[in-house]
């Protein structure tokens, strides 16, 4: 066959089989496929390193844990929920929550695992630690029944070389590793920058140690001293060891061969690191338990002047505690606490105090707070998730406390900024910038718009948020807020709807959902102590309010309408507050009749010219309210009302019961009827209607903002100045 007849069959070839392919292609010209839906992509699985070097793959986020160790890393990721079963010493933590400490015990990998319960539990990860550099006969049970069973392995502690990290760096690298498993990327990333940021500083304030500044350590293990009279040293590859070379010292007993942790008589000691030793670092595992009675031992006993910091008085206890969070802790996230503990004792002058440190970690990631009076105690944790539900009926679950917050309605950035945690809100709403108490840092956050005129969804999805609070105004979802909750939930961001509530579900109404919302928000960041003193200061003024309420006698009972002023002073149509509007709600729960009650709107906010209005309720008004968020128009409502003759008709004005109230969402010098200033609207509206029954709102909204928003405030007229 010549060339030119193979190229011919080869074309040929070539052109059916590509004939074929488009025959059979979505895009080609034969019967199309384009309408099938596509193949849906399944999680990629995500491959691991633990602390032995070990790879460790998964095709998912595991569901069901065995932590024999390391629960507590578990418990800041807020991944907790995930554990079915622990190991003996994680019972024993009594910093974690009691429903993880109570979950089934299965042993541990010294005394024995029982593998039978651990059967029983389904897990689909064991964790694990790894303390000696190699698996010990316990761990290596472990790892071999895991395998037999088909239970993945994590095995943490103790660096491998082939990992290439140092100690306290495994710590954070331990807390990426999780993050990643456990597809909680975002929130590990916050926990382990933070935690690399502080352990950075520390690293440069070592650096800055002057050479001839440098101290011989030599640490002491307190338990062993206390209990038994045995000195047993930390030495080379053990995390008290290394930390002293880490805060810039010199850990005498790297000059000699020893082992992590070596047990030594007294005379070899002194021998040894006598004449070397500048302090004596007696170190306690148990959180203070023991350190005074090692110390009292050798102070007590003369030999031990022998050593040269027992003669000048170098000797120091540092309390660490695996069971106690209110303690640094070197094989977890406390780690970086235990540094600057260390540092602290050994180089005061370089070194700032561990607590203040300690706290933040605590308060930012652990959801707990802690208070130093007799030596640093800290809460144990709130247990998540947790649960709860907003005014339109709908439940939320939390993980874990909000991080990244975006607000679109001031009162709620202001019940955040109450109970202490706005330092979260990463985004807000144009209309929340315009509140003038809350912190220039909170009121200078992106503005992502607002939800009636739409979000900027490019501007949210850049601030990564995981919760956004809006504000609910109708008796269902507007178009922009369901807009919020569409769009959220396309994008995995959890929302809470707060303000006229759906009563059915909640079981509440306005003012009083403000009680609840803040009861709410306190489970929700793990504020409940707080949240609560607030919210009982706010129902107890609320309770008089509706004590006084019901002592007014039915023929006292005065009949009120409530109006705004932007028709008043634009001679256009006037809004009257309807059925739905708290505005409305509050004038009957003070003991008043809304006259707009007596009629069946079809709007929450109907609008009248002054000839209907005064047709429907001219002759039967005995208060009329004109209430706004600006003191200046209200009051220039009120002075346009008295002097208009045409508004003569309506028998509150002949009266001379025409009463300005100013709410304002952007000043604490007045009430608000949303968010935690509700109670002082409730009382301003009170003495408008019945001043005499209702005391003057002026004396609680003090106590409110000195108790709460430690804001003082000073008389000016018949106004406050607060701030």
């Amino acid at each position: 066959m010549n060339t030119r007849v193979v190229i011919g069959v080869l074309l040929a070839v070539i052109l059916a089989v590509f004939a074929l392919y488009l025959a059979k292609s979505p895009t080609g010209g034969g019967v199309s496929n384009a309408t099938a839906p596509p193949r849906a992509a399944g999680p990629s699985p995500v491959s691991v390193v633990d602390s032995a070097g070990r790879v460790v793959v998964f095709d998912k986020p595991p569901e069901r844990v065995v932590a024999l160790t390391h629960a507590e890393f578990l418990y800041v990721l807020g991944v907790w929920n995930r554990v079915v079963g622990i190991g003996k010493s994680v019972a024993d933590v009594v910093s974690l929550p009691a429903s993880l400490r109570n979950r089934t015990v299965v042993g541990d990998t010294y005394s024995g695992i029982n593998w039978e319960a651990v059967a029983a539990l389904k897990p689909d990860l064991v964790v694990m630690g790894y303390w000696g550099g190699v698996f010990a006969a316990g761990e290596q049970q472990v790892l071999e029944k895991s395998r037999e069973l088909g239970y993945k392995v994590l095995a943490f502690g103790y660096v491998a070389p082939s990992v290439n990290s140092s100690w306290p760096y495994e710590n954070i690298r331990i807390v990426r590793v999780l993050g990643k498993v456990f597809n909680v990327r975002d929130r590990a990333e916050e926990l382990a920058s933070w935690l690399e940021e502080r352990y950075r500083e520390a690293l440069d304030i070592a650096r800055r140690i002057p050479p001839e500044k440098r101290l011989n350590v030599l640490v002491i293990s307190a338990y062993s001293l206390a209990t038994s009279g045995d000195i047993y040293i930390s030495g080379r590859g053990s995390a008290s060891g290394e930390l002293v070379e880490l805060v810039g010292a010199h850990n005498v007993a790297f000059d000699y061969n020893l082992s992590q942790t070596r047990k030594l008589d007294l005379e070899k000691l002194i021998t040894l690191f006598g004449n070397k030793t500048d302090v004596v670092i007696v170190r306690d595992f148990h959180g203070g338990k023991y350190v005074d009675r090692a110390i009292k031992r050798i102070l007590g006993d003369p030999r031990w002047r022998a050593i040269k910091a027992v003669r000048e008085g170098r000797v120091y206890g540092v309390n660490f505690s695996y069971y106690d969070f209110s303690y640094p802790y070197e094989y977890s996230p406390r780690f970086i606490s235990a540094i600057y503990a260390l540092g602290h004792l050994i180089y005061p002058q370089y070194y700032p105090d561990w607590r203040p440190i300690h706290v933040e970690l605590l308060r930012r990631f652990y959801n707990m707070s802690c208070h130093v009076e007799g030596g640093l105690r800290c809460n144990v944790a709130q247990l998540y998730p947790v649960t709860v539900m907003d005014s339109m009926g709908r439940e939320v679950t939390f993980e874990s406390p909000p991080r990244r917050v975006i607000v679109l309605y001031s009162g709620w950035a202001e019940a955040l900024y109450v109970l202490g945690v706005v330092d979260r809100v990463v985004g807000i709403s144009p209309s929340v910038a315009r509140a003038s108490f809350l912190p220039k840092e909170v009121r200078g956050a992106p503005a992502v718009g607002e939800t009636f005129s739409g979000l900027n969804w490019e501007a949210v999805a850049a601030l990564r948020p995981n919760l956004i609070i809006m504000g609910r105004w109708k008796g269902g979802f507007e178009p922009g807020e369901r807009q919020v909750l569409e769009k959220s939930r396309e994008l995995g961001y959890k929302v809470l709807a707060f303000g006229i509530t759906d009563v059915n579900k909640t079981g509440t109404k306005m003012p009083y959902e403000n009680i609840r919302i803040i009861r709410a928000l306190g489970r929700v960041f793990n504020v409940t102590e707080k949240a609560e003193a607030l919210a009982d200061f706010l129902e107890r003024e609320y309770k008089k309010a509706l004590e006084i309420a019901r002592g007014i006698p039915p023929e006292k009972r005065r009949n009120v309408l409530v109006i705004y002023p932007t028709g008043v002073l634009e001679r256009g149509p006037i809004s009257v507050s309807y059925r739905g509007s708290a505005y409305a709600e509050t004038v009957e729960l003070v003991g008043g009749h809304n006259v707009a009650f007596d009629y069946n709107f079809t709007v929450q906010y109907p609008k009248f010219d002054l000839e209907k209005l005064i047709a429907l309720f001219g002759n039967k008004t005995d208060v009329l309210i004109v209430a706004w968020s600006d003191y200046n128009r209200t009051a220039q409502a009120v002075k346009a009302i008295l002097s208009d003759p045409r508004w003569r008709a309506i028998k509150a004005v002949r009266e001379g019961r025409v009463y300005g109230v100013v709410l304002s969402a952007y000043s604490l010098d007045f009430p608000e009827i949303y968010g935690p200033r509700f109670v002082s609207a409730i009382y301003a509206f009170g003495r408008a209607i019945y001043p005499e029954y209702y005391p003057d709102w002026r004396p609680i909204h003090v106590e409110l903002l000195r108790r709460f928003y430690n804001v003082s405030c000073t008389y000016v007229g018949e106004g406050l100045r607060c701030g």
